[in-house]
Parts: C-alpha cells; sequence; structure tokens
C-alpha cells in the first residue's frame, strides 16, 4: 500500500493539476488517505506518535540542532525552534502544497520541548544583567571552551575569525574637536539624512579582513551606487532591507560572501567564526551552511559583548569616527545633501583609514586628488605664486635698506604694506585650495548623478563587480536600440527616395 501512495504522490509532483479522486482509482488506494498524505500527513510506520507533523527522525534532527547551538553559547530561542521546524515541513511538502505549506501549531514548540527533555529558562534583559555578567568564572569558562575548539580542530591564528555589525545614520556627524578662540558654543549645520546603513566586518586573528558587506535602507539596487566614480571595491558587496538592518536572509547572504573570500586563503580545514548572539546567526541555514562549508560558528556570551568582542572598540568604533569626519568634510566641501551616493563613496576611504595594517599602508589605496591651479608667469611679470611674492617683497625690502636717507614714515608705510601683502598671499593660498577642494567636490558629485539612475535588481546582494557588469549590459543594449533606431530611420529615408525617384522616372516616361 505504501509504496502505491508513494507512486501517487509522485504523479502528483509531475502532475499538480491532477483529480485526487482520479489519482487514487489509477493506483488503487484509498482517497481519504492519498489526500491526508497531500495535505503533509506522515505514515504511522516511523511517525514519532499520534498527531506529530514530524517524523522521528526529523524531531532528531531539530534536537541536534538545539543541541549544537547550546553548545556553542548561543542562546535557542523558541521561535528559532519552530522555524527549524516549519523549514523541514517547506522542504518535504509537496508542489501542490508550496503556496501554503504546513506550519506546526502554536503549543508545538512547547510539548517538543517537554517530550525531549528541554528546559525554558528566562534569559533576562541585557542592561540590569551586564553589570553581573561581568564574572571572571564565566570570562574564564568562554576562553576555555574557546580554546578546546580551537585544540580540538587545530585551528591557527589565520583561521580565527570575529565578526560584528555597526549601524551608520547615513548624514549624522559627531561632534568635533575644533581650534577657536570664541567662548560662545559653535555649530556646523549638517543637512541631517537619519536614514540607516549597516556594515557588516570581520577580521581576522593574523590581521586579514573580508572584503565589505554593505546593507542599505530600501528594496531595489541603483544604478549609481556601482558606478566608477563612486569608488567602491569590486570585491564589495551591497544588500538591501526595508530597515537598512541586517536579517535573516541578509546574513545568510554575508556567511556566503565570508566563505567565498576566506576559504580559498584558509590554513587548515575548519575556519573559526566568532559572532554575537544575533537572531539571524541561529537559522537552520546559517547553521548549516557552516556545517557544509567547514566554518565553526562560536557564539560570545550573554550579556558580555561589550567587553568581549574585540571588533566593537578596537575597528567598529574607527569605522564610525572617520564616517563622522568624512561627513564633516563633505558638508565644508559644499555638499548640501547627504544621500546614499555621497556615503558609499566615502566609505572606502573611511574603511582603509579604520583598517590599518601596517604604516607603509596608512594611506589611502586611491587618495582624492590636491586640486592643481595653474602657476605661469604672467606677461606683465605679476607675482602670481607665493613664492614669487615672497620673493618680490624681499627684493622690496633690499632696496629700501639701500636709501638710509629715506623719509621713517615712508620705509614704515613700505614695510606695512609688504608684510600685508605676504600676509594677504598666504591666506589666499589657503582659500584657493579650499574653493578647489570645493569645486572638485561639486565635479565629482555631478559625475556621479550624471548616469541614468536605473533599478538593477529588487532585493538580494550584488558585488560591485556584479552590479557594473549589469550597468554596462543595460548601456550596450540601450546603444544597440539606439543603434537600430537610426538604421531603421535610414532605411524609412532611403526607401521614401526610392519611392519618389521612381514616380518622378514614371512622370517623365508619360
Amino acid at each position: 500500500m505504501e509504496s502505491r501512495i508513494q507512486e501517487a504522490l509522485q504523479y502528483f509532483e509531475d502532475f499538480p493539476g491532477a483529480k485526487v479522486a482520479a489519482v487514487a482509482r489509477l493506483f488503487h488506494v484509498p482517497r481519504g488517505r492519498l489526500r491526508y498524505r497531500l495535505e503533509g500527513r506522515q505514515p504511522k510506520k516511523g511517525a514519532a506518535g499520534h498527531n506529530t507533523l514530524l517524523t522521528r527522525p526529523e524531531e532528531l534532527a531539530v534536537c541536534r540542532y538545539i543541541d549544537r547551538l547550546d553548545n556553542v553559547g548561543l542562546a535557542v530561542r523558541k521561535e528559532f525552534v519552530r522555524d527549524a521546524a516549519n523549514l523541514i515541513l517547506r522542504e518535504r511538502s509537496s508542489k501542490a502544497k508550496a503556496g501554503n505549506p504546513p506550519a506546526v501549531g502554536q503549543h508545538w514548540v512547547s510539548r517538543f520541548l517537554t517530550r525531549y527533555g528541554y528546559d525554558s529558562k528566562k534569559q533576562k534583559t541585557l542592561d540590569s544583567n551586564r553589570q553581573v555578567a561581568e564574572d571572571i568564572d564565566k570570562v574564564n569558562q568562554y576562553f576555555q571552551r574557546l580554546r578546546e575548539i580551537i585544540e580540538t580542530h587545530g585551528i591557527t591564528p589565520e583561521d580565527i575569525w570575529n565578526m560584528d555589525e555597526t549601524g551608520f545614520q547615513l548624514g549624522v556627524g559627531k561632534d568635533q574637536l575644533i581650534v577657536t578662540k570664541r567662548e560662545r558654543a559653535h555649530y556646523l549645520a549638517i543637512p541631517t539624512n537619519r536614514e540607516s546603513a549597516t556594515a557588516i566586518e570581520a577580521i581576522s586573528a593574523a590581521g586579514r579582513h573580508c572584503p565589505g558587506f554593505l546593507i542599505m535602507t530600501g528594496s531595489k539596487h541603483m544604478a549609481r551606487w556601482y558606478a566608477e566614480s563612486v569608488g567602491l571595491d569590486e570585491d564589495t558587496a551591497l544588500g538591501v532591507s526595508e530597515t537598512g538592518y541586517s536579517n535573516d536572509e541578509l546574513s545568510l547572504e554575508w556567511i556566503r560572501h565570508f566563505d567565498k573570500h576566506t576559504a580559498s586563503t584558509a590554513k587548515g580545514l575548519k575556519r573559526l567564526l566568532i559572532l554575537d548572539g544575533h537572531g539571524s546567526h541561529h537559522t537552520k541555514e546559517f547553521i548549516e551552511y557552516c556545517d557544509n562549508h567547514h566554518i565553526i560558528p562560536f557564539g560570545l556570551p550573554s550579556h558580555l559583548t561589550h567587553i568581549l568582542q574585540p571588533l566593537d572598540v578596537c575597528v567598529l568604533q574607527p569605522l564610525k569616527h572617520y564616517h563622522a569626519k568624512a561627513l564633516d568634510l563633505a558638508v565644508r566641501d559644499g555638499c548640501t545633501n547627504i544621500t546614499k551616493l555621497e556615503f558609499l563613496a566615502s566609505i572606502k576611504d573611511v574603511r582603509n583609514h579604520a583598517f590599518k595594517r601596517s604604516p607603509e599602508s596608512r594611506q589611502p589605496h586611491n587618495p582624492t586628488p590636491e586640486p592643481q591651479f595653474p602657476t605661469g608667469s604672467s606677461p606683465f611679470e605679476t607675482p602670481l605664486t607665493l613664492r614669487q611674492v615672497n620673493k618680490l617683497a624681499n627684493n622690496i625690502m633690499e632696496a629700501v635698506d639701500e636709501f638710509p636717507d629715506l623719509m621713517a614714515s615712508i620705509s614704515t608705510d613700505i614695510d606695512r604694506y609688504v608684510r600685508g601683502t605676504l600676509a594677504m598671499s598666504t591666506e589666499l593660498v589657503q582659500t584657493k585650495r579650499d574653493l578647489g577642494r570645493t569645486k572638485l567636490a561639486e565635479t565629482v558629485a555631478k559625475r556621479r548623478r550624471a548616469m541614468k539612475n536605473k533599478t538593477l535588481q529588487t532585493g538580494g546582494v550584488l558585488t560591485v563587480a556584479e552590479g557594473r557588469r549589469m550597468v554596462q549590459r543595460r548601456v550596450d543594449a540601450d546603444l544597440a536600440a539606439a543603434r537600430r533606431r537610426v538604421q531603421a530611420a535610414e532605411q524609412r529615408a532611403r526607401n521614401g527616395y526610392k519611392r519618389w525617384f521612381e514616380a518622378t522616372a514614371k512622370e517623365a516616361r508619360c
């Protein structure tokens, strides 16, 4: 009987629109039993008991998932167990039920935990427990478990990675120290944009860092983000979410991004990934990907990330600091609207400053060039540079010294004039430099906005290289369409001339 039911279920996989009664007659199986099996019910043989949606092996798989998370310090909540069970039900549901797959009930998780001897313990809020959690014994236990993992799997420093997330508000800066003689409050008017963005960073114990993974607020990838003038590295990945923060899908995309850029340089078989207890790091898909790609996720203890998370202070705070400085500089250079484009254009230099690997690599990889000014001589021999002004001032003062009988008042006036000219010329150099930076910033901003801002993709993640290829394909397609339109117009013109000549020749013959 069971083999015939399996054949009938396979028939529904191949022909989803088939009628239940007709298929039941075709394979000689009870219509009611076949309908129940299509709804997701399992045969009694191999089931965990009456009224259970998962089979015994499937429930044991959920138990192993819970134990694995608990062993590496990732707190397991009931919703994680529910999501794992629903994932199993979705994976094995028939195509006919793909739009409305079965799901566990409201009390299923509680009954499951009771059936397998798990306890539900209250996890208190972070703020009320942070001081209590700073217990040396708890810290020692964490590092003892960490050492056991490292020694058991023979993990080298090059394969020990720490990841963390940090959020940005695109147009919100920080208070900066300034030099002034005024005692009143000082303000810099910044066009505030409180739109959020998230950077996910990973650094190894050997000092290597994974290419950036940025999450922007929204649902669409825009063409301008991937322009050459924005200056992002091709390995940088961009994702989108409605909130600008990470979620389960983006965390799964990040672990794939991490694996892509670290697997080839791994020294051993396993890589250790130290991460916090964010719910998106506990999903069954995330853990399964780690298991299948030799990555060991190791969770930081609850309430202790503020003292045990290396990236929090050492890397991510400098990242925010340099972002605030870049925002301050952009405003001083005349930027009146801080958008995603300005944020993306600055993030490469921000990361280069925050991720200093050695003294010789502290300069940005592609720094903004200083504006150049013409230094050619004038036909009237007017001094145009500060060096020429200083040289002329020295000549004037030497000439004055050669006339000791010159009136004291005239000598004093000449001296005051020369010193004033030098001061104004020096100030003009600074003004020209600031003006040059402003004009350069305006030129670069116009170049970034010159291209059409079309939608490349809705949702998901794109690397900068993929985005640029998509933009180029769009450009090539537009050029090809324009050529076809021109060729069609030329062909219509030729056909018109041909008809005109034929009509003229016909009239001439008449």
